[in-house]
């Protein structure tokens, strides 16, 4: 993981892909509740509540992954050594449309299967158990979708492949990354319950607040990225994959995540 936060560190641009990701996101989810509410205003059926919920969730699963495909494959640029641009990921991405809308129900489905156990009194452990699980068996799907064109189905098999002989790192890894985000998270979660509790009434100290809650939203979005440019590089690994002068050798991937 270390060596991750280094390439990140080293090649910032990266990090413009989280933020174009959200600001898509805003304005897609900006659009489905003004459809929402236009929807309530003239009185309409309750069941065409439905299908715009789910094409709206299927929307927003759409983009994300999107934007993460397009991540991915810029990360394996750098890898390569050389200097992709925002235009080099997203043009990996638009290449992948047909295995980013099959994992984008893929994915739509399994959390509300998951989201629905987790609302089941006394079975919330087995659906948060379930949740962990599948992040962790299927962290190399946007790699395998992004870098080798493999649909969802094929991509989810593979992954699971992947996870299996790579649990040990891959725990490691994500062990690591979540480790040092406990702290920061529980500073940043304090803060948003002070700024929008109604604890705090001075502007100034609202001001002040707010500011750490956007740091707290770098942070996160870093955290992604770093996360993701790890699945690249493990995948890498994995596969037999050589990396390039220019690039992170393998053996400085297996100490760092050590």
């Amino acid at each position: 993981m270390r060596a991750s936060f280094e390439l990140v560190r080293q090649d910032p641009a990266l990090l413009w892909f989280p933020v174009v990701s959200t600001c898509c996101l805003v304005l897609i989810a900006g659009f489905w509740i003004f459809e929402g509410a236009w929807l309530y205003a003239v009185n309409g059926a309750w069941f065409l509540y439905l299908p715009l919920v789910a094409i709206g969730l299927y929307s927003l699963f759409f983009v994300g992954i999107f934007f993460n495909v397009a991540l991915a494959g810029a990360a394996a640029q750098v890898l390569d050594g050389e200097e992709p641009s925002l235009g080099d990921g997203l043009d990996v991405a638009w290449s992948q449309l047909s295995g980013i809308a099959g994992w984008a129900g893929y994915s739509l489905f399994v959390a509300f299967v998951i989201g629905f156990v987790k609302s089941i009194k006394g079975l919330r452990w087995l659906g948060a158990a379930a949740q962990i699980a599948w992040s962790f068996a299927t962290i190399f799907v946007v790699p395998l979708i992004a870098l080798e064109g493999l649909d969802s189905e094929g991509a989810r098999r593979r992954s699971f492949q992947l996870a299996k002989q790579n649990w040990v790192t891959e725990t490691g890894g994500l062990g690591a990354l979540r480790a040092t985000l406990i702290v920061p998270a529980i500073l940043f979660y304090v803060d948003a319950r002070l700024l929008f509790g109604g604890h705090v009434h001075s502007p100034g100290a609202k001001a002040l607040l707010g500011f750490v809650l956007l740091c707290g939203f770098a942070l996160w979005a870093a955290a992604g990225v770093v996360r993701q440019v790890f699945a690249v590089e493990l995948y890498r690994v994995s596969t037999g994959r050589d990396l390039p002068q220019g690039g992170v050798p393998a053996s400085t991937l297996a100490d760092a995540s050590a």
